[in-house]
Order: C-alpha cells, then structure tokens, then sequence
C-alpha cells in the first residue's frame, strides 16, 4: 500500500476498532470499500479457535431492500438495512422491557408522529443501532450516507446530548459520543477518488469531524487509483496541462496522462502532510448486468486487494 508522506500506515489501525464508519463524497465508491472491508475482516482469525471474525455490514435506509432487514452475505459476514423506525421500535422495547406496554407505545399515532418529526430523532436512533450492535460483533462497518448527512447524524448525536440534560436518551447519546472518541473502540475512514474536488472535500470532512471527536484522527483511503510507477509519479506536475491536444492518441498515452494526472491531484493531500492509503482501479467486468448496484466482483476483488497489502493485524 502506498502510504502518504509517513511510513505509518493509519489504516491497518483503523482496522483494529469494533466500530468502524466509512464516509466520504457520493460517487467515491464508499459502498463498494465499507464492504470490502467487512468482506476482508470476516476472513481474518477470530481468536476463538477454528473461526473467523464476525462481521456486520451496516447500510441506512435502502430503498431496494426491506426495512431492518438482517442477511447472511457469506458465513460470519452479514449485512443490515438500518431503518429508523425499526430502530426506534427496538429502542424503545429495551428500555421499557415489557413486550404488551411497548407494542401500545409504538402504535400510538402520537408517539409514531413524534418519532418521525422531532429534530434528531431519525439520526440519533439510527447511530444508536449500531452503536448497540458494536457489542454483538467482532466488528461493524457502516457505509455512512455521503457527507452532508452523514456528518449531520453525528451532529444531532452530539445536540442531544446538550439539549436534554437529563434521562434515558441524554445517557445514550453521551455513551455514544463516548465510543465515538474513542480511538480504541472506533474508527473514522474518509474515501476518495484521485480527483480535486473529492479530495478537497476530505479534507473538509476531517476538519468537521475533529471537531466533533477531537482525539479519533480520521484514516484516508484513495479509491480507484489508476496503475503508476511506484515512484516517479509522486509529485511529477510535468505533462498534465501542456499537452498539445486533450485527446490522447493511444491507450498508453492515455493511462501516462492519467496517471500522471492523479498523482498531481494527490498533491492536495500531500500538500497539508496526510497520510493515506490507496486501492487500485479494478475495470468494470465484461457484459455485467447494468441494473447491478454494485458491480459483480468488485467487491471481492477489493477484499482480495486488502487481504494481500496486510492490513489486517494478525
């Protein structure tokens, strides 16, 4: 892996947390490497014998999929549909813990239009699932929505916590924001693709969550990095601009401009002395079905990629 101006790779200890949320820019591929990753850690030895690590897949809302829907992908590896009004449900089974008294409450028109319309809520029940989940596996990976909503789920965590100075939901949401500092316990991954406007906004989307959760550095991933030279390439600026035509006249000319293009563009992470990791571009399959979400083999193939850079601490 090609790590950024230090020799320390963040990501192989990102990879250590229970918790561990993937955000980034839509379009970056967020979904495909959040689930690369959990692919790849329910692969690695639990330490309890024979077995692998237990692994869930967290995704929020999926229209295409049924609401608070579990699903076994692979053994040890499972995937969530996180959905607020299964969350809230559950939520409030757990705290009132009497099956009768909590079926009357959540059916109760009032307290379903409260659960819906009350600043906060949405997000603060939905972070609070998979919070909860973190103590049932080795590990939860959550493909975040894109930045703007994502960082306002952890926002509203943190206005909770403020506005309601007392009872069970003040205590929740401190517990939460607890973990959520917490270096040991959680991760926060930022993903990219080797283009300036995604890059920039990174580093945008770290300068936000560091004030939220001062002591948890984020980690970088830059997805879909096109093949280079290991070396040349790292700041070389010649060439990207001054060509005489736009158009390159022959697949090697436009893999060297393309290359030569990104590593310009990684300039901007360099630049403020981020380290980073990267993940390989990995070519659309032949014929694959154009209505598949994410593209048949491109998450294995990603997994694959981390398994072999060993990220993974053994």
């Amino acid at each position: 892996m090609t790590p950024g101006p230090s020799n320390h790779d963040p990501l192989k200890d990102a990879l250590t947390r229970s918790l561990i949320f993937v955000s980034g820019k839509g379009g970056v591929g967020k979904t495909c490497v959040s689930q690369a990753i959990a692919r790849a850690l329910s692969k690695q030895p639990s330490g309890r014998g024979k077995t692998t690590k237990r692994v869930l897949w967290v995704t929020f809302e999926d229209p295409f999929r049924p609401a608070g829907e579990l699903k076994e992908i692979s053994p040890n590896f499972f995937e969530l549909n996180c959905e607020a009004q299964t969350a809230f449900e559950e939520y409030t089974s757990m705290k009132i813990g009497i099956p009768t008294l909590t079926r009357i409450l959540v059916q109760n028109s009032l307290v379903r239009y409260l659960a819906k319309a009350a600043p906060g809520i949405h997000e603060l029940v939905l972070l609070g699932k998979v919070w909860y989940e973190r103590t049932r596996w080795d590990h939860v990976v959550c493909d975040m929505p894109s930045t703007g909503y994502g960082l306002a789920m952890f926002q509203s965590t943190s206005n909770f916590a403020d506005l309601f100075r007392g009872g069970p939901i003040h205590s929740d949401a401190e517990s939460m924001l607890e973990t959520f500092r917490d270096p040991q316990e959680c991760s926060q991954l930022i993903v990219s693709l080797p283009e300036e406007m995604p890059l920039r906004e990174s580093i945008d989307l770290q300068a936000f969550l560091l004030r939220l959760f001062p002591e948890n550095t984020p980690a970088f991933i830059v997805n879909r990095r096109f093949p280079h030279p290991p070396e040349t390439l790292q700041n070389d600026s010649s060439g990207v601009s001054d060509q005489a035509s736009p158009l390159a006249s022959s697949p090697i000319e436009y893999a060297e401009r393309r290359a030569k293009l990104e590593a310009f563009n990684l300039r901007i992470w360099r630049e403020v002395g981020l380290g980073f990791s990267e993940l390989g571009y990995i070519p659309p399959r032949p014929n694959a079905p154009t209505e598949d979400r994410i593209p048949e083999g491109i998450v294995e193939a990603l997994a694959e990629e981390l398994i072999r850079k060993e990220v993974f601490t053994k």
